[in-house]
């Protein structure tokens, strides 16, 4: 599915958001935005994502997770509310 709003895909994690009164950077978790089913759901970036070596690679040298925390903490096939504590993609405008 495709965001109503930038018309990228759900299920990719964007970084690029940042608040421009605060400076406050965030990123889209691909299970909210799903879950969201019309934009991108972005969360405080990197405060809600966990990091380990596992992901490391160039593009993500530090190892961030592509989920937010709490979506990383659902069981498998478990449907996310979390999405509604995010801001989505049209908020940034």
């Amino acid at each position: 599915m495709a965001c109503s709003c930038c018309g990228k895909k759900l299920n990719i994690g964007m970084i690029h958001k940042i608040d421009p009164t605060t400076g406050q950077k965030f990123k889209s978790c691909p299970h909210c935005s799903d879950a969201n089913e019309k934009e991108h759901v972005f969360h405080p970036y990197p405060a809600s994502f966990g990091k380990t070596p596992a992901r490391k690679t160039a593009r993500n040298p530090d190892g961030y997770q592509s989920y937010c925390c709490d979506c990383r903490s659902l069981k498998k096939g478990q449907i996310s509310h979390v999405y509604q504590n995010g801001r989505v993609c049209g908020s940034f405008k």
